[in-house]
């Protein structure tokens, strides 16, 4: 038994039942490759201050660390692993690690792989996948999705024709797929973590899975990454945790009026 116990029936609004396949690594009709945008969206992320930590090896981005994943039976982990200070109304959350899952964001189905791909790392975290960075465990703060089109505020092409102001009512504006994308996620976090403590209590569930199943550390948040529709230059993280609208920024950063108070 694997996280594939919770997480098909959770992502059945996916690719696989509109018969679309991820195409990963395909260079896409708008010429922008799924590697290339990974190389862009770290860039960006690197320069606004983050520390930026690789799946691979990458001889382009000297400055960038590696991760790597263990304890887990499927060869798929996020495109990349970033560190900065998360930061709400009254929080602050030093030095968290977020994993990002870029995908293109050119099409439709682009966001429903992405989908998917968030699920299936927090349904691994869930069932113990262990992540190392320069060869010490880390524990992950959050699993976001972002696109191409973050830096522009938004996840999917087309919602770049939509002014977000009063689109969406809540306590911040946002883009329509973006915001409705985020709060499935939430939601499909909540489901999960419902059954994974479902399987917590059957019987001799440790000998069906191969490994002890144990809530040992904080379950991580999941999400989207995009740039503050409303300030530009800061990074939005659309998260399942209260106040759910938070800004991951790094060590130098500019000072804000909302920002927390720092003890």
């Amino acid at each position: 038994m694997s996280a594939d116990v919770l997480i098909r029936p959770a992502v059945a609004l996916a690719g696989e039942e509109i018969g679309e396949g991820p195409g990963q690594g395909m260079r896409n009709d708008h010429g922008k490759s799924e590697a290339e945008i990974k190389l862009e969206i770290g860039d960006w992320l690197s320069g606004l201050g983050l520390r930026i930590f690789d799946e691979r090896p990458n001889p382009g981005r000297p400055s960038w660390g590696l991760f790597t994943v263990g304890e887990v039976d499927r060869n798929k982990r996020p495109d990349l692993i970033v560190q900065g200070n998360l930061a709400a109304k009254g929080i602050l959350k030093r030095e968290a690690y977020v994993a990002v899952e870029i995908k293109r964001g050119y099409k439709h189905q682009d966001i429903l792989d992405g989908f998917d791909a968030v699920l299936e790392y927090f349904s691994d975290y869930l069932f113990g996948a262990e992540y190392q960075v320069g060869g010490y465990t880390i524990d992950l703060a959050a699993f976001v999705l972002a696109t191409y089109f973050s830096r522009e505020g938004f996840l999917f092409a087309e919602e770049g024709k939509f002014e977000p102001h009063g689109i969406v009512r809540g306590p911040w504006d946002a883009y329509p797929m973006t915001f409705t994308i985020s709060r499935l996620l939430w939601r499909q976090r909540d489901n999960l973590v419902k059954r994974f403590r479902t399987l917590l209590g059957i019987p001799k569930i440790d000998r069906r899975c191969h490994s002890p199943l144990k809530m040992e550390r904080s379950i991580p948040h999941i999400g989207v990454l995009v740039q503050d529709p409303a300030k530009a230059g800061r990074i939005l993280l659309m998260l399942s945790e209260h106040p759910y609208h938070w800004h991951l920024e790094g060590s130098e950063r500019q000072v804000f009026e909302d920002d927390p108070v720092e003890p």
